[in-house]
């Protein structure tokens, strides 16, 4: 009996998408509900995904989407990929007008073929595209295809929506697999949403109707933290041609490190000897990795390469030395094979980089988009970005920080969190002074030190940049000083201390304002925090504050010896559950005083209760950055 239900869905299911031209797209059929606050409505969406056997899977799609305005014309494109291992069968998609009445016809020849690489020194993976100029809106473009793989490894992922602003009024996700199949599957966030779930041994399915369009809201969470999502896997399964089974992430772990990674890290005799050499005084082993590590950035270069299985095994160790480049598993793999020669250990590592995401543990298959180096030493855990040339040793910044990983070890595959800078190492120091004459001009001289995540930001926007790059950028970092003029830009990164150092000389004129005899100083002059969330009434989401930092500034601050003071503004401490600011300004002499700034965020997950409380907190630093020092004219 449950074979035969299986088939009869999959049998439906066809008979669906065939006669999909007797569909009713009308925009007078969705419900006033879904049309609130949306830009765009998914009117269905089919994905049917059946996995036949090991080395085949078909995946499903049918859908359409009804679009109101411009700003989701981008939610309209289709877009396909596909390469020698991913083939694309039975498209077909039509354009219907605001009444349901069809427009126009979208065969597979009329679809754009692009490189999906981008700029990838090599790759075979290819995307069929497609984009509508609409001439009015709403209009609805309705889409069904069909795309057969051997990588069954990667089974599609189920999103309940992954747009703000766009509405879903039914979505569907089936699969179908063998019956000597074990399904792995992780739901999450499902909590509040009605999702009618059906399953059985080789079959499962989800289904959602009517859900609101959700507003963009300042500091959300990813959606995938808060919308339900499923990710699937099997335990048979195939990855670019080569076969493998897992249970669980060990035995993954360890099928990767022997299908895809043992036999990629030899070297030849010379450059072992070489790197042996150049290490061959110094007994610290991290030292050693540290000269390593400079040695890879000195000698090679990243570039992105994606054919076959290269999008997942490394370049042979051998290779990216005689070649002098590799993308981010070969120059894993070429800083690993190099640190085995010296009798250091390290684990290649897949994770999610750029946003701040975990692997999910629950599911062992094929997941990331990134490969850096583990180096566990003496109890302590290193972790490398082997694809940049700039970066300090260990220091792998926001784009891999504080999040589960998989390294890959003979061993098995074992799960690991990544390093998390606690708010206090990413810090910005500003030590300086400056000198307000008689006509309100300012000169300046002002050192900043960055250390942790603001190293990386530093070292992102400055490292590199001739000097009218750097002028241009500097007067955009000092925004609040207008006419300013530069007479020293240094910078430097400071490699062996893992910072950034900034050493700049400016003046301008017309720092101070004046009203009559008076005399209008911002006390603030070198690093401002003004921006201030905005307000949501109402506030339906959570709201997240991705890292913390901490400024500490020391200025001394030299007063017009023609003018006194009327008023200087107090020291204030702040301290809420957000971070904590404090200003104190002392005298060093008749004309002198001291001005201490520290600024201390906190990252973390907050209530949407707690919005309102987050603002003032910003509101009252913007507050007290902008106070002024007053000045009579004696």
């Amino acid at each position: 009996m449950k074979k035969i239900k299986s088939l009869v869905f999959f049998s439906l299911f066809f008979i669906s998408i065939t006669y999909s031209q007797n569909y009713n797209f009308s925009t007078l059929g969705i419900p006033q509900t879904l049309q609130e606050n949306a830009n765009s409505v998914i009117r269905f969406e089919n994905t049917y995904i059946e996995i036949k056997s090991q080395r085949e899977m078909l995946i499903n799609r049918e859908g359409a989407i009804t679009i109101y305005n411009k700003l989701a014309d981008n939610l309209s494109d289709i877009t396909i990929y596909y390469d020698k291992r991913r083939v694309v069968n039975k498209f077909i998609a039509y354009v219907y007008d605001a009444s349901g009445n069809e427009i126009k016809k979208i065969k597979k020849k009329d679809l754009r073929d692009y490189s999906a690489t981008g700029g990838d020194l090599y790759g075979d993976s290819r995307v069929l595209y497609y984009n509508y100029t609409p001439i009015s809106y709403p209009y609805t473009i309705y889409y069904k295809y069909q795309v057969k793989t051997s990588n069954t490894a990667f089974i599609p992922s189920w999103m309940l929506n992954d747009s703000y602003y766009q509405s879903v009024q039914k979505a569907k996700f089936t699969l179908k697999y063998p019956l000597d199949f074990k399904l792995f599957k992780s739901e999450k966030n499902f909590e509040g949403y009605e999702i009618k779930k059906s399953e059985e041994l080789g079959f499962l399915s989800y289904e959602i109707t009517n859900i609101a369009a959700l507003k963009r809201e300042p500091y959300t969470p990813a959606l995938y933290n808060f919308l339900p999502i499923v990710k699937l896997g099997v335990n048979k399964f195939n990855l670019e041609g080569v076969d493998g089974e897992a249970s669980n992430w060990k035995e993954f772990g360890k099928w990767f490190y022997d299908n895809l990674i043992v036999y990629t890290l030899n070297l030849k005799e010379e450059t072992k000897q070489k790197i042996q050499d150049l290490t061959s005084e110094v007994s610290d082993p991290v030292e050693k990795a540290k000269i390593v590590y400079e040695y890879v950035q000195n000698k090679v270069r990243y570039i992105s390469i994606q054919i076959g299985i290269g999008g997942y095994k490394p370049m042979p160790a051998n290779d990216v030395d005689q070649l002098g480049y590799g993308d981010c598993k070969a120059l894993t793999n070429y800083t690993a094979a190099l640190l085995k020669a010296v009798g250091i250990a390290s684990y290649h590592t897949l994770i999610f980089a750029n946003d701040k995401r975990d692997l999910n543990d629950e599911v062992a298959s094929p997941q990331g988009n990134h490969m850096i180096l583990y180096v566990p030493i003496n109890n302590k855990d290193y972790w490398l970005e082997c694809t940049s040339q700039d970066k300090s040793f260990a220091e792998i910044g926001s784009f891999t920080d504080d999040r589960d990983a998989l390294i890959l070890t003979p061993e098995g595959g074992e799960m690991k969190h990544t390093r998390i800078y606690k708010s206090a190492e990413n810090s910005q120091r500003t030590i300086g002074n400056y000198t307000i004459d008689n006509l309100g001009t300012i000169t300046a001289a002002v050192n900043i030190v960055s250390k942790g995540v603001q190293y990386e930001e530093h070292l992102h926007s400055y490292l590199g940049k001739n000097n009218k790059e750097l002028d241009l950028e500097f007067k955009s970092y000092f925004s609040n000083i207008n006419n300013i003029k530069f007479s020293k830009m240094k910078t430097f990164n400071n490699k062996d201390e893992a910072k950034y150092e900034e050493n700049l000389m400016f003046t301008a004129s017309d720092y101070s304002s004046f009203s009559g005899d008076q005399m209008l100083l911002p006390i603030n002059a070198f690093n401002k925090f003004s921006h201030v969330p905005k307000r949501v009434r109402n506030r339906k989401l959570p709201f997240e504050i991705s890292g913390g930092f901490l400024d500490i500034d020391e200025i001394k601050i030299k007063l017009p010896t023609s003018f006194s003071i009327e008023y200087l503004p107090k020291n204030i401490e702040l301290k809420t559950q957000f971070g904590t600011y404090s200003v104190e300004i002392s005298k060093v002499d008749e004309q002198t005083y001291l001005y201490k700034r520290i600024l201390q965020t906190e990252a973390g997950e907050f209530p949407k209760e707690s919005y309102e409380l987050y603002r003032k907190f910003r509101k009252d630093i913007r507050k007290y950055d902008n106070s002024k020092i007053i000045l009579n004219k004696k």
